[in-house]
């Protein structure tokens, strides 16, 4: 609540407008991610199926040679988050809080917070994740722990940079995109 409360303080107020424009996106999303998820899903179920009625395992060599279920599954979020940022850039706007609806340049202070968000989940993941394949896979005595922390580190360094440069291209053509359209409206 605190977090909430201080987050909105910081934004300033929302532009209805611009909140049901975002609504409407992210309905869009949703049914991009729950067909997706869906289908992937079910082809997933489906491999399993014919896998054990045609006596053939998947975890052989044949598994090889087949689409994995996360191949569908990646795509569709992909596909989500790509079709849900085209669509706001096209609307000439990434925040509904008034402080960024209508920048005029970059504001550098949100974009540097925005990738040390981005590189730290990234980072964070991977640490975590790779430490706990391990423990599963050759046991906890067994855990390169410094090499898990540095891969982190490598991750962290990764999503920062690709998050500076995506969220200051996609603010980039979003002020392209407002100043274009605010050019179409006055003439």
């Amino acid at each position: 609540m605190y977090l909430t409360r201080k987050w909105n303080e910081i934004m300033g107020p929302k532009d209805e407008r611009l909140e049901a424009e975002d609504s409407r996106i992210a309905r869009i999303a949703a049914c991009i991610l729950i067909v997706g998820s869906v289908i992937s899903m079910y082809y997933g179920i489906m491999l399993d199926q014919v896998a054990a009625t045609t006596d053939h395992p998947i975890l052989t060599p044949l598994g090889q040679n087949l689409v994995p279920v996360q191949l569908p599954l990646t795509l569709t979020i992909l596909a989500a988050g790509i079709v849900s940022i085209a669509l706001q850039t096209r609307a000439g706007y990434f925040s509904t809080h008034k402080r960024f609806a209508e920048v005029d340049r970059i504001p550098w202070d949100f974009a540097c917070l925005f990738a040390v968000a981005c590189g730290a989940v990234v980072g964070l993941l991977t640490c975590a994740m790779r430490i706990l394949a391990e423990v599963q896979i050759v046991g906890l005595d067994q855990v390169a722990w410094f090499g898990d922390i540095a891969m982190g580190i490598v991750f962290f360094i990764m999503g920062f940079a690709l998050g500076l440069f995506f969220i200051a291209l996609s603010i980039n053509d979003v002020i392209k995109q407002r100043r274009r359209l605010e050019q179409e409206l006055e003439g």
